[in-house]
């Protein structure tokens, strides 16, 4: 890249302007065969302190990369084998199950709920939210149905046989099995008996029991030296920190935002050695969370000082608190470092925050909810659809026609989708399709800078029919000319945010579009959109394993098999076609005319 000027502090460092970057070249070894010239990208800052800390990370991550690369050209040259041995493929199904019920307990982490914003704000990001709790037992149920059905009856389905290639290509495994080996049917059914036994374990968790998740059989000891050093809670975050980014398991919001929620207990109880903390601690930490005012960061009386300050002048300004969902998903983050931290160091401390969460009576299902027939009346009378008087005055009457414009067609894909903000504010216009006369979305992470929800490689892309609506209205021929203009995106004006996502500005912009139209509620937001699509499926009478493969999440664990990748086009256009909003009428959404 040019323009890189070498800093110093680190190998790796470089600055472009203001911005740092990681640039390393990549080794002789491996460089005729690696898919890039040099390992280079942002580090996202601008502070010198921050960008030291960044590339010590990503150097890790990088050269973790490197090493990937050399076991699969290794794996390629090693000759395959015919046989695994027994003690092999229980390696495999001990792996196999550790990483589905790890996963599952990332999930509980989230708080089955919409995650909030980068510090302790109320305003949660539409991009990010995880399914209800029922939503997610249901999807258990009916995942190991299947496996069950499969396992019983000796069959081996296309979504395994994938599993099986990717576990066997895990580092500590590493074997290459001949394509014509026998002993694919061991490693299918195993896999298969681990996850029937990590769905009983999820039930188990569902009612309350504690299951823990089992260690996994490649995970290395910790050293001794590791082991009794006892370094500031703050330098033993960075190590936990470095070690989850060695398997890509967060993303930088989600490192962001953990980070963000030690600062807060480091504010709170001080950045002392890891061994000198106590379960007061926790408890003095969230006492304070208990008082702090809601947007403390934003409002005049409480965004200049600490948290302490913040309190005080929250109580005597008569402030709202946080909720308790916002303290439970603090205290969660938290739970998750302190239970490595007690692992990993002999001297931490039992896990001071455990067993902290407040109780919640608020149902997931009421955290957030669907439209109203109402509320879906008022918004496609408004202006965006009768008229406005420009896009930037998008709530007033005047005689700007919005058809081009992603402020049209967002709400409407919303609706006759169900579809998360961000993966339709990332599409590009390859994304709009057709096969076997079907015109359909494919909601994919594939392309640069795009991302669906699920965790890690098990993320599978899902193809969602247009309804007939959609259709009616013209989407098809809109997406047909941004084509023939030469746009790669389809909403081209949509930028992504520090993050990485597109629609961070979009979903604020959306919900003050819902206030000045008077239809805004607490628990409403472009995401209520899923919810009332879901209630739709429902009542229409799709069925529920249909509308959880439209709706992506199957994407969760390894459902990605129920996905929409396990259906045809035309089963998924009817159920989507069932979908009918009878009492709403789009008499002012005009027909796209080009």
């Amino acid at each position: 890249m040019r323009n890189l000027i070498k800093v110093p502090g680190h190998t790796r460092l470089y600055r472009r302007e203001a911005t740092y970057y990681h640039r390393a070249s990549i080794p002789k070894d491996i460089a005729d065969t690696y898919p890039k010239t040099s390992e280079t990208f942002s580090l996202r800052t601008k502070d010198y302190a921050e960008a030291l800390r960044r590339v010590r990370v990503e150097a890790v991550r990088v050269d973790e990369k490197f090493d990937a690369h050399r076991r699969w050209l290794a794996s390629q040259n090693a000759p395959p084998v015919d046989h695994l041995s027994e003690e092999q493929l229980a390696t495999i199904k001990q792996a196999y199950l550790h990483h589905l019920l790890d996963e599952d307990e990332e999930t509980r982490l989230d708080g089955f709920k919409e995650p909030e914003a980068i510090s302790v704000r109320e305003e949660p990001q539409e991009d990010a939210f995880l399914p209800s709790f029922e939503e997610y037992e249901e999807l258990i149920e009916e995942m190991d149905a299947v496996t069950r059905t499969h396992l019983a009856r000796g069959k081996r389905d296309v979504f395994f046989l994938s599993e099986a290639e990717e576990v066997l290509a895990w580092e500590g495994i590493e074997t290459r099995l001949a394509a014509t080996s026998p002993d694919w049917k061991k490693v299918i059914r195993a896999l298969q008996e681990a996850s029937v036994e990590a769905h009983e374990a999820k039930r188990r968790r569902n009612r309350g029991d504690v299951v823990p998740t089992p260690p996994a059989p490649l995970e290395q000891p910790v050293s001794s030296a590791a082991g009794t050093s006892a370094p500031k809670v703050s330098e033993a975050f960075e190590r936990w920190a470095e070690q989850k980014a060695l398997g890509n398991r967060w993303t930088a919001k989600a490192k962001n935002d953990y980070r963000n929620w030690l600062t807060l207990f480091i504010e709170v109880c001080g950045d002392r050695p890891i061994k000198d903390y106590r379960k007061a601690d926790g408890r003095e930490f969230k006492d304070v969370l208990t008082k702090l005012p809601s947007n403390w960061r934003k409002m005049p009386e409480t965004r200049n000082g600490d948290l302490r300050s913040a309190v005080e002048r929250g109580q005597k300004s008569g402030l709202p608190t946080i909720s308790i969902a916002t303290i439970n998903k603090g205290l969660g983050r938290l739970n998750a470092f302190w239970e490595w931290a007690s692992s990993e160091y002999d001297d931490a401390p039992l896990n001071v925050v455990a067993g902290l969460k407040l109780d919640d009576t608020t149902s997931a299902r009421h955290k957030r909810q669907p439209f109203s027939t109402e509320q879906l009346q008022a918004l496609f009378d408004s202006p965006i659809y009768s008229g406005c008087y420009s896009e930037k005055r998008r709530s007033v009457p005047g005689d700007t026609d919005m058809r081009r414009s992603h402020w049209h067609w967002l709400p409407l894909l919303g609706l006759f989708t169900g579809a998360r903000l961000n993966e339709l504010c990332q599409l590009y216009v390859g994304d709009i399709r057709k096969a076997g006369g079907i015109a359909f979305l494919r909601l994919t992470n594939e392309g640069e800078g795009q991302r669906i929800k699920g965790k890690g490689d098990d993320i599978r892309s899902r193809d969602v029919p247009l309804h007939r609506e959609l259709i009616r209205l013209g989407f098809w021929e809109f997406a047909e000319d941004q084509r023939q203009d030469g746009h790669t995106r389809l909403f081209g004006q949509l930028k992504a945010d520090a993050s990485g996502y597109f629609s961070g500005k979009t979903s604020e912009a959306f919900s003050t579009y819902l206030k000045q139209i008077g239809v805004k509620t607490a628990k409403t937001s472009f995401h209520s959109f899923r919810h009332t699509f879901k209630d739709a499926c429902r009542a229409c009478g799709v069925e529920p394993h249909l509308s959880n493969a439209l709706l992506g999440h199957a994407e969760l664990g390894t459902g990605s098999v129920y996905g929409t990748g396990g259906y045809g086009l035309p089963l998924l256009r009817d159920a989507v076609d069932k979908v009918d909003y009878q009492s709403l009428s789009l008499e002012y959404v005009k027909p796209y005319s080009g």
